[in-house]
């Protein structure tokens, strides 16, 4: 069946039109929250954190990277079991392996206990910390001269913990591990181990019933509608519901509706702050990602499409849980003036204090980001146990990963986020010393890499949308290329349609024929002058000795060209 020219001129016009007014149109992004918008449950805009990132990013980058302080965690790594399931699955492949420090001398001079024995007062002393329970606690193993306390940190674990702490007393298996040179990427680590391990995590947010949630209406009563983040978690409640891992509607397993009744701004919180770290992890993991064909480490775009087209919400979740740990960082910076960093290197001890103190000042310096004090309010304060036991829950289930070094980054960011909770939820920025909890020194070294993963993020995210942009541009131009070839039509017999490549090559042709045609006509000149003169000369001859003139040997080209009589 043959379609009509005024059809296919139609079709064509259609496409291009289509293809124009894309163009006009602002392009579609992966995250389509406009930077002016709040943060979901946030007191700020995602400009505003952005904004702040890049002021903080260069700083957390700077104490993460030089500092032995905060480059190094020592953490029971291989010696917990899972607390929940027999079978935890293991990774086979070479990059799920952690390099821990097992000779001494490779650990910075400031963190080996001959060093550290010269110092007074504990590793990571605190504003005011209570005696330790025993004077000696590895009982003169390393000589009468050595301080112990500055080597064994006393387990001064309390029911205000949000975490379940790495324990540094006698006796712990602990192993010494640079964060450095093991960087969190993708290590292939999947199938149902680690399907099992999220489950298990996404479950520890289904709260129990508490009497209050029917008398607040999911604790939205009493918010002042002049806060910001009050009336932005109202209009959430309103358009979405809460979610946890189970089964749906398709009968695939994943992140389900649950009763709208049964919200709060607390659990809310608490979705949010376990589906950033998972959607932060995915995009460290998309960001830092083997190309098997090269053998590079590289983005992959193909691989953060999966995880977070058509899913908005976790970009936005992990906007919420830089404002949470930025928050947390930032209410820490007079609590933080009194601390000691243990170090032999007093100068190193200063600079280190002073980097620690820049980041929680410029953190500080911003508009407020998130408002702990919308949590746990009046009737509120009963589930704050419950919050915290579930987070503890999340902690120890990281001991049941069976990839190395998804088990240490793993354990980094939990104890990091729960770090943050526990100074947003704990803390009184204005308290005398010896009020707040204690922070160990491994609770404060995971809040600073925790908060610089997430900020970097932040940075890989906008790598990303500009690959989307770049792509959408593309195909926008795909568009438009077919629109015009339509509007033109289709090629009519004896038109060939070429490349660029063949033009050139037609068109280098011409010109060398050209070329030749000239040459030639001048290499011939002499001998087209040659039978012109014999052919006069005969016809003169002829007429001299009264004979008709024979016919010439050469004929002037005119309209009959095409003549081959004759012709020159």
């Amino acid at each position: 069946m043959r379609i009509s020219r005024t059809s296919q001129l139609l079709a064509g016009a259609a496409l291009l039109s289509s293809a124009l007014i894309e163009a006009a149109a602002p392009p579609p992004s992966v995250c389509n929250n406009s930077p002016s918008e709040l943060v979901p449950d946030g007191c700020a805009s995602y400009d505003t954190i952005e904004t702040l990132n890049r002021k903080l990013n260069p700083l957390l980058q700077e104490i993460t990277h030089d500092t032995d302080y905060f480059s190094y965690y020592r953490l029971d790594l291989f010696g917990r079991t899972c607390p929940f399931w027999d079978d935890e699955g293991m990774c086979g492949n070479i990059a799920c392996a952690v390099t821990t420090i097992d000779d001494e001398k490779d650990i910075p001079e400031i963190w080996r206990a001959e060093e550290l024995g010269k110092l007074a007062g504990p590793k990571a002393s605190h504003p005011i910390s209570r005696e330790p329970t025993e004077p000696s606690p590895l009982r003169g193993a390393l000589g009468a001269e050595r301080e112990e306390s500055c080597i064994v940190e006393e387990d001064e674990c309390d029911e205000r913990d949000y975490c379940v702490p790495e324990d540094e007393t006698e006796g712990s298996k602990g192993d010494y591990v640079s964060l450095l040179e093991n960087p969190e990427r993708f290590t292939g680590y999947a199938g149902a181990g680690a399907q099992n391990v999220w489950k298990a995590i996404y479950r520890e947010n289904c709260f129990d019933r508490h009497p209050e949630l029917e008398e607040t209406k999911g604790g939205l009563a009493g918010f002042s509608k002049r806060n910001p983040a009050a009336m932005e978690f109202a209009g959430v409640m309103q358009e979405k519901g809460k979610h946890e891992f189970g089964v749906g509607k398709d009968g695939k397993q994943g992140l389900v509706e649950l009763d709208a009744d049964d919200m709060c701004l607390e659990k809310r919180v608490f979705h949010r702050v376990i589906s950033g770290m998972h959607a932060s992890i995915s995009m460290h993991l998309c960001w830092d990602y083997l190309n098997q064909s090269t053998g590079e480490w590289g983005p992959n775009y193909e691989c953060f499409m999966s995880r977070f087209k058509g899913h908005p919400e976790r970009v936005q979740n992990i906007y919420f849980n830089y404002a949470v740990l930025a928050r947390a960082v930032s209410k820490l910076q007079n609590y933080l003036q009194d601390y000691t960093f243990c170090s032999g290197d007093t100068y190193q001890s200063r600079i280190t204090r002073a980097k620690v103190l820049k980041l929680a000042k410029t953190a500080a310096s911003a508009e407020p980001i998130f408002d702990e004090s919308l949590m746990f309010k009046n009737e509120m304060t009963s589930l704050k146990e419950e919050f915290r036991n579930r987070f503890r829950n999340v902690s120890r289930l990281m001991d049941c990963v069976g990839c190395d070094k998804c088990r240490l980054w793993g354990k980094v960011q939990t104890q990091g986020y729960g770090t943050a909770l526990k100074v947003l939820f704990e803390f009184d920025e204005d308290a005398e010393p010896g009020v707040n909890p204690v922070l160990r020194r491994t609770e404060l070294v995971a809040l600073v890499n925790t908060l610089h993963r997430v900020s970097h993020s932040l940075i890989a995210l906008d790598a990303f949308k500009a690959m989307w942009d770049q792509r959408q541009a593309e195909e926008l131009e795909a568009k438009r290329e077919a629109g015009r070839r339509a509007a033109a039509g289709p090629k009519t017999e004896g038109e060939v349609e070429l490349t660029i490549r063949e033009m050139l090559v037609q068109e280098i042709k011409l010109v060398w024929m050209t070329l030749m045609f000239v040459l030639r006509s001048w290499y011939e000149v002499p001998k087209h002058l040659m039978i012109i003169g014999l052919s006069e000369v005969s016809q003169l001859w002829d007429r001299a000795m009264g004979r008709a003139p024979r016919e010439a040997f050469y004929s002037w080209k005119g309209d009959n060209y095409l003549n081959p009589k004759n012709e020159l």
